[in-house]
């Protein structure tokens, strides 16, 4: 079933369906207000980028200030960005930059495209396409403000995670690996098999071939299962979450109640 983030979570919650792939954060948010899910699984790693236009000025975050920058402010994507220049660099783009608030991810091409802001702040392959297009160049990416905000080298925050309702989990514990398995098959065609992984994007997306080929070399890491560096990871991704006000309850306070209680490890 396709569609946007916030309904598919409903279609979850009413057991309309067993399992999606959801934003990590947003599938944090679902959990704490009582929807009964597990994550079985991650699939890619963070996916933003502050994307600015080519002819702005700006060649460093700092520059950041007093500019016009548009985002869709309700995305996974814009929060933990901004609780990234918060943490990593002590910049609020909600005070001291001018936000845009865009609808969606073509209207942000558009806004930059007319000039009529200096940023966006977007995620792939809407970044990807900017960027190949001529009319963007990346000031810095979601990867690189995580490094700088946490200090971690290695590791990867995730974007795309894998959930399954508890009840039906709870019934058909088999499906975790399941997923898992078939994740670890699509990273192998990624990474082993590119002209392939293209084409199949090609297909479900209808982007430009050009366009794939940006994406794809521009990912950060596509991943698979729950691996125990990939849950620390996961659980400082939850403390920040919390620090700057997205996550609301003392459950990510906890890393032994996440394990137990968010996670499900095959």
């Amino acid at each position: 079933m396709p569609g946007a983030p916030g309904p598919l979570l409903n279609q979850l919650a009413s057991k309309n369906v067993d399992a999606i792939d959801m934003s990590f954060a947003l599938a944090a948010k679902a959990f704490e207000d009582g929807v009964p899910l597990k994550v079985t699984g991650v699939a890619t790693a963070v996916l933003g980028a502050i994307v600015a236009r080519k002819d702005a000025g700006l060649a460093r975050v700092e520059d950041l200030k007093g500019k016009k920058i548009a985002a869709i402010v309700g995305t996974s994507t814009f929060f933990d960005i901004n609780a990234l220049l918060k943490k990593g660099y002590g910049l609020d783009i909600q005070k001291e930059a001018r936000i845009v608030t865009a609808t969606s991810p073509p209207d942000m091409v558009t806004l930059l495209g007319k000039k009529d802001v200096d940023a966006i702040i977007a995620w792939q392959p809407i970044t990807d396409s900017v960027v190949f297009r001529g009319e963007g160049v990346y000031l810095v990416k979601q990867i690189d403000l995580w490094r700088k905000a946490t200090g971690r080298a290695t590791g990867f925050p995730v974007h795309v995670c894998y959930l399954v309702h508890k009840e039906f989990l709870d019934r058909n514990a088999a499906i975790a690996k399941d997923l898992n398995d078939a994740q670890r098959d699509a990273v192998d065609v990624w990474y082993n098999k590119p002209a392939r992984a293209m084409e199949i994007v090609a297909e479900v997306t209808k982007l430009p071939k050009d366009v794939i080929q940006v994406a794809h070399k521009e990912t950060v890491r596509m991943l698979h299962g729950l691996p125990d560096e990939q849950v620390d990871t996961l659980i400082a991704q939850l403390k920040i979450n919390k620090e700057f006000g997205f996550l609301k309850s003392d459950l990510w306070d906890s890393p032994e109640r996440i394990r137990r209680e968010f996670f499900h490890r095959a």
